[in-house]
């Protein structure tokens, strides 16, 4: 699921000498000499794609988008010791991003029913668009992001559904696909999640680092994502107040699950609430 085109400020500007000193802030928000990648955390989760970012002291870890998010943004969130991780959407381009004439015709598909501007790509013939994905993940890392959250990973399923994709892609492809996307994110020292595609959970959970789910509770697919949990691997499970969530009654389930449940608008564009 895509969100609308967003704008965040570029707030929390800091001079350039003092963002050298403190890039390296706080032992969740870095790698260490043993690890490639810096593991993500579990904990309370601001996710949001639009508008201006409001990030109290609880959180842990923010999602922002790659594009609308400052480097000096991000080395704030960094020194105050918060992990932060940018949404790429790798499954389809949107015609207001910056790099979307750079795609190839023949690879823009069907339009993502309900977002508009937004079609899907074919990610079977990936190698189509391989370099621009690339340079994604590599302003991902320079910007000083610390993971990825890969959006639209679950083409396969959407050509099972009455809103196909215009491609006929298979599991195969989207696993050959994603397998490549994990690969790139490492190779960059970057951490990478699933997002919802629970069929896909025997495959990836091995690779992946965590878990971003959207209406699972709803939907009924909380119990597949256990195994991160049992692997060490956050889950963030995040409810949509457009949908009509009960917190009440979703919150308690996240917690049996060891998610970090999270309440949200489906536009990002506001703070979201984190169950206790």
């Amino acid at each position: 699921m895509h969100r609308v085109k967003n704008s965040i400020p570029k707030s929390f500007c800091l001079w350039a000498g003092i963002l050298l000193g403190l890039l390296s802030h706080g032992p969740d928000a870095q790698a260490d000499g043993a690890k490639t990648w810096a593991p993500v955390p579990n904990g309370p989760f601001h996710w949001q794609l639009q508008d201006t970012l409001d990030v109290d002291d609880t959180i842990r870890v923010v999602g922002a988008d790659l594009f609308d998010t400052s480097a000096d943004q991000v080395a704030a969130w960094r020194a105050a010791g918060l992990y932060p991780i940018c949404y790429v959407n790798v499954g389809a381009v949107e015609d207001w991003r910056e790099d979307a004439k750079a795609f190839p015709g023949d690879v823009v598909g069907a339009p993502y029913w309900g977002w508009d501007g937004e079609n899907w790509l074919d990610i079977a013939r990936f190698e189509r668009f391989a370099t621009i994905m690339e340079a994604r993940f590599d302003l991902c890392r320079d910007k000083g992001f610390l993971a990825i959250e890969p959006d639209n990973i679950d083409a396969f399923e959407a050509d099972l559904s009455s809103k196909p994709t215009g491609f006929a892609i298979t599991r195969e492809d989207q696993l050959r696909y994603v397998d490549w996307l994990v690969d790139q994110a490492h190779q960059r020292g970057l951490a990478i999640g699933q997002k919802n595609a629970a069929e896909l959970v025997p495959d990836l959970v091995d690779d992946m680092d965590f878990a971003l789910l959207e209406s699972a509770y709803r939907l009924g697919f909380m119990h597949e994502f256990d195994v991160y949990v049992s692997q060490d691997k956050p889950v963030f499970a995040v409810e949509y107040l457009d949908e009509g969530v009960n917190a009440n009654a979703f919150c308690p389930v996240a917690k049996e699950h060891g998610f970090q449940g999270v309440i949200a608008r489906l536009d990002l564009d506001q703070t979201p609430q984190n169950c206790p």
